[in-house]
Order: structure tokens, then C-alpha cells, then sequence
């Protein structure tokens, strides 16, 4: 059993970890492809920076009420369930490994062939079992995004080995 407080420093430190990746791939690889510099128009590293500092300073807000709450009560945590199993968070783990699988495949498969699976995997996680729903909702989802993406916001989005894309 693992205490929540154990749990919140756990998925803060990812976070933070996801933050420092952020940071990194925009410092080396963004930069090497020329792509990190710019207005917010041009720039492909201005969307996650915006997300990543926003991320950091929720942490930060985080952080400080852990610290807060354990200053002022420390007897609080004796009195509030305290303990959770750590077999409930195996959805949220398996969600991660998919996301993982997905990332590593997004650039040798492509977007259009990598994106549909991991929706229906997600979707599966989740709890829904109608097949035919979740393969129909899968491709129209990620369909929709391709289309927002490539058409509206003029994102170029991984085509994989294969050159598979969309003429819009």
C-alpha cells in the first residue's frame, strides 16, 4: 500500500520529468532543425513551451499546498484514507505504456496508421467493449485531429515510412 502523499510526490516527479523533456527537445532537437525560433506563428516550440511552464507552475501550486497542509496538520493524513492499492492504478499505467508504444512507433508507422490503434486502446482501457463503436470512433477521432492539424494549423504530422497522408 502507498501512502497519497507518496502518490502526489510520484505524479509530481513525472510531471516534472515531462517538463524537463519538454525543455530538452526544444533546446536540441527543435533547435537543430530550425524550427524553435521565431514569432508564436512560426515557431514549433512555442505551443509546448506554453503548456510545459503552465504545467510547471500548476506543480509548483501543488507542491506548495503538500507542503502547506503537512505544516498545518499533521495528524490530517491519519484521519483521511490514506492508503490505496497500487492495483488501482493499473488503468493509469496501462494508459501510459500505450502512449509510450504509440510515441515510439508515431515516427516509423505515421500518424495515420499509429493514432487510430492507441485511440481504441485508450478507449478499451477505459471500460468500452463495443468493438465496431470503438473502431469507428477511433478512426473518425483520429481523422478529425489529422484535419485540424494539417488543414487549419498547417502541421506537417508524422507520415511513417510508408508516405502515407491525406491530400486535403
Amino acid at each position: 500500500m502507498a501512502s497519497s502523499r507518496m502518490l502526489n510526490l510520484a505524479a509530481i516527479g513525472f510531471l516534472l520529468a515531462v517538463i524537463v523533456t519538454v525543455f530538452w527537445q526544444i533546446g536540441t532537437d527543435l533547435k537543430e532543425q530550425g524550427i524553435a525560433s521565431g514569432g508564436p506563428y512560426d515557431n514549433a516550440a512555442s505551443y509546448p513551451r506554453i503548456i510545459a511552464i503552465f504545467v510547471g507552475v500548476l506543480l509548483v501550486l501543488q507542491l506548495a499546498m503538500e507542503f502547506l497542509k503537512n505544516k498545518a496538520t499533521p495528524q490530517a493524513e491519519t484521519t483521511q484514507i490514506t492508503d490505496i492499492q497500487l492495483s488501482d492504478l493499473r488503468r493509469a499505467g496501462l494508459m501510459l505504456v500505450v502512449f509510450a508504444i504509440y510515441l515510439m512507433v508515431l515516427t516509423t508507422i505515421g500518424y495515420h496508421l499509429a493514432t487510430a490503434p492507441m485511440i481504441f486502446a485508450i478507449m478499451w482501457l477505459c471500460g468500452m467493449r463495443n468493438v465496431l463503436k470503438l473502431a469507428i470512433s477511433s478512426v473518425v477521432i483520429a481523422t478529425g485531429f489529422a484535419f485540424i492539424f494539417e488543414v487549419f494549423l498547417n502541421v506537417v504530422l508524422p507520415l511513417g515510412t510508408w508516405n502515407i497522408f491525406i491530400p486535403w
